[in-house]
């Protein structure tokens, strides 16, 4: 910090021994003394506001945007996924969609139940109007952990046994009702900071409350993503924080831990906007690649598949939500039988558009291989 803003002393809460654990219990927010926006802060915070508003823009002249958002929250899923250590890639998550669950895989299972908890908290906040909230928390961590993986993980229950987080022990059940009607108090009713900064806050405080036995992480990293779109800062759920957390993830677990040894939330909030800002950075750029690929391959349909025209152009929208697709499914798409879908498939192959993705004759998949590289590629 510069000589104006001098670090503060500052507790973010204390710790109490109950049994063999000594818990820590964090202090309800906004921190005090109050955040101090030094000159860093001040810059980071225009860029990260500036950054989420080409996000905005950009996210109202793609073509088919409400095809591909399934895409992207599958790729904050994935990579969200990663930070807890289930391994698996974009690809094989809509393939594995494609091919109806045929073969079980856990990992995989995982990242979809991590789809559908975004969905259910969008759906409750959006359609049911209920703010950002316990309930929808809770909700959404009942998704998260349905399956057989999760069932005895206490699916939307608050855990009522200490858990432990590298040398964090955080609070005991009993404290634990209060610790989430404060945060959702400061969430909803707090305007002592900007909208993006309760969002970091939040975020930092929900994970050293630590409510649930599992999922906590990926519930915490969901609940930025619903602050911002709640909050207006976001339309739609195409940001992907993860991304920025997964790549320099020892710094995260590094400045969360700062707030809870230091009191230093500054510290936490510069890296927050660093996130942001290279998270919204980098959705636009892919965004960019995608229009102008749509673009290149509306313009080769148009001119190369005559009277199929019509067809390809309907299979192009339908493939920036599903990049992976049977000859079957092709046909369902555009109202035909078989034999006319194969073609279709065969002219956008010899196109480039499409590229076989087995060698095998059954369950044979086509995907829309540079739309899934602009996603994929780190």
């Amino acid at each position: 910090m510069n000589e104006k803003f001098p670090l503060v002393a500052r507790i973010s809460g204390h710790y109490e021994q109950f049994a063999e654990h000594r818990h820590f219990i964090p202090k309800s927010l906004p921190p005090l003394p109050i955040l101090q926006m030094d000159a860093e802060m001040i810059l980071l915070y225009g860029d990260a506001m500036q950054s989420l508003g080409r996000l905005d823009e950009v996210g109202t002249r793609i073509p088919s945007k409400r095809q591909f958002i399934d895409v992207y929250v599958a790729k904050e899923a994935v990579l969200s996924s990663e930070i807890e250590d289930i391994h698996t890639t974009l690809t094989e998550v809509l393939e594995y969609n494609s091919r109806n669950k045929s073969k079980e895989n856990r990992n995989i299972e995982d990242v979809l139940n991590y789809m559908d908890a975004v969905n259910h908290a969008l759906k409750m906040l959006r359609e049911q109007g209920i703010p950002v909230s316990n309930r929808i928390i809770r909700e959404s961590h009942a998704v998260l952990l349905s399956g057989a993986r999760g069932k005895n993980k206490a699916p939307g229950e608050l855990r009522k046994v200490p858990v432990f987080v590298g040398e964090l022990v955080p609070p005991p059940a009993h404290y634990l009702p209060d610790l989430l009607k404060n945060l959702e108090k400061f969430i909803n009713e707090d305007n002592s900071l900007p909208a993006l900064l309760r969002v970091g806050l939040a975020h930092v405080q929900f994970e050293t409350i630590h409510p649930f036995l599992d999922g906590n992480g990926r519930i915490g990293r969901l609940l930025m993503v619903l602050m911002l779109i709640d909050y207006n800062l976001l339309k739609e759920p195409i940001l992907y924080p993860s991304f920025y957390f997964k790549k320099f993830c020892s710094e995260y677990y590094y400045w969360l831990n700062a707030v809870r040894s230091k009191g230093d939330y500054e510290g936490w909030i510069k890296y927050f906007l660093r996130a942001i800002r290279a998270s919204a950075d980098d959705v636009v750029k892919r965004a960019w690649k995608i229009d102008e690929l749509i673009g290149e391959s509306t313009i080769y349909i148009e001119k190369n598949l005559g009277r199929n025209r019509a067809n390809g152009l309907k299979l192009l929208y339908q493939l920036c939500h599903n990049p992976l697709m049977s000859i079957s499914e092709v046909a369902e798409i555009t109202g035909t039988t078989f034999p006319p879908a194969q073609k279709l498939v065969q002219q956008l192959v010899e196109l480039g558009i499409l590229q076989e993705e087995t060698d095998t004759q059954r369950n044979k998949l086509f995907k829309f291989k540079r739309y899934l590289d602009y996603l994929e590629q780190e």
